[in-house]
């Protein structure tokens, strides 16, 4: 079932599924390189082979704690949108929350409002399912992103390094972030 964020715009999530993965694959293969493309050695072949497989896919969309949308524009593919709840990091504990796991949007989309848009979506959800707390993983090298999150009022609370060798090592660090609810 689709979900519309903003009718003006014809802003919609449209739910993943398993036979969307050659588009999904796409999709990502254009929007996740031309925004990271710099931080790979293999300008992130490795990374969207991984995440973006039929396999990788099925094992997600079978989780009941994941939530996967394309998210379309006027009837156009411009990103996707993940989330996860309740899900808590690894590296520290946070209880009752939702991980807000993926949020990339086509480069000629930002600026728009649309993020704001998906993020308000998020909190609503979260807050319909009594989470207290989102948090997302944002990489260091990305100031835009980590930027636009802390204007939502998100704020780091652990940096580490990811153990990805295909990364360049100046470009490893990601910082957990986190924004309460209540």
């Amino acid at each position: 079932m689709n979900i519309t964020l903003d009718s003006r715009l014809k802003l919609v999530l449209n739910p993943i599924h398993a036979e969307d993965q050659a588009v999904l694959y796409r999709l990502m293969d254009e929007v996740y390189r031309s925004g990271y493309r710099y931080i790979w050695e293999d300008q992130g072949d490795w990374y969207v082979n991984l995440i973006y497989n039929r396999h990788t896919l099925n094992k997600e969309l079978n989780r009941s704690s994941s939530h996967y949308f394309f998210v379309e524009l006027d009837g156009k593919k411009i990103g996707i949108l993940k989330y996860d709840f309740p899900f808590s990091p690894g590296e520290i504990e946070i209880p009752n929350a939702m991980k807000l796991h993926r949020l990339y949007l086509h480069s000629d989309v930002h600026g728009k409002g649309i993020a704001q848009l998906l993020m308000d979506h998020c909190e609503k959800v979260a807050l319909e399912n009594g989470l207290e707390t989102i948090w997302l993983e944002a990489m260091e090298c990305q100031p835009q992103a980590r930027k636009f999150y802390e204007k939502m009022g998100f704020r780091e609370v652990l940096t580490y390094t990811l153990d990805f060798e295909r990364i360049f090592p100046e470009y490893r660090k990601i910082q957990i972030m986190k924004k309460s609810l209540h």
